[in-house]
């Protein structure tokens, strides 16, 4: 497994894809190109049954607001989520596998929910079902960053770029063009099709993750090392 895989998404998922490469042999390398910052936001009125998260950084971000909040479950996109809200005493309701929709989806049906998602600015519509009202907050922005000359240089010698979010992805697309990087020494390797769509063409070769979650994307990575 020679090529190097570079990871652009911001903390706290980039620590976990980085321990999830290394765990499978992979030759991983950190090379964020975004941060998150906190928004100011206004807790929305009303009684909660529940907090939506599809991100840690939807309470890493939320300061003092969050004190409203404590006590209510959380129903978490990922395994890694969910430990970020239990440490920060929440407990868990439910925890998804495959993305955010398709924990919404998988809400027993047995009682209305209203729940409060805590998002970024840029965040995915989903579409609930009859029993579940969502009203969502927005506590945190992804900043991004310029790729500096020596990252540049790295992703010229060529690799397997794993790509998080269309966002993130279409500044990367953009940072290569700007700093000169050759798009055919790269291979992308995306959690889902949008974010495929995302990067325009000119790539090496570009390929999905089976399932939308992390796991199923560095599988794939290592399917692209061979």
């Amino acid at each position: 497994m020679g090529r190097s895989v570079f990871v652009l998404r911001p903390e706290p998922g980039l620590s976990a894809t980085m321990d999830r490469g290394h765990a499978l042999g992979l030759p991983m390398e950190a090379m964020p190109l975004s941060g998150a910052e906190p928004v100011g936001w206004t807790l929305p009125e009303g009684a909660f049954d529940g907090i939506l998260l599809g991100s840690a950084n939807g309470l890493r971000h939320a300061g003092e607001g969050l004190e409203k909040l404590t006590g209510l479950p959380v129903y978490a996109v990922g395994a890694a989520t969910a430990r970020e809200a239990q440490e920060r005493g929440f407990p868990i309701a439910q925890v998804g596998k495959g993305g955010l929709q398709k924990l919404v989806d998988a809400l027993p049906p047995d009682r209305p929910l209203r729940l409060l998602r805590l998002a970024g600015e840029e965040h995915l519509p989903l579409h609930a079902p009859a029993h579940v009202h969502i009203t969502t907050a927005t506590t945190y922005r992804i900043v991004h960053h310029t790729l500096a000359e020596r990252e540049a240089a790295r992703l010229g010698q060529g690799g397997i770029v794993l790509l998080h979010s269309g966002a993130v992805a279409s500044h990367f697309a953009a940072e290569c063009d700007r700093t000169g990087v050759d798009r055919g020494a790269i291979a992308l390797a995306a959690l889902a099709p949008r974010i495929a769509r995302s990067v325009s063409d000119g790539w090496q070769s570009v390929a999905v993750a089976a399932e939308p979650d992390d796991a199923a994307l560095l599988s794939l990575a290592a399917d692209m090392c061979h």
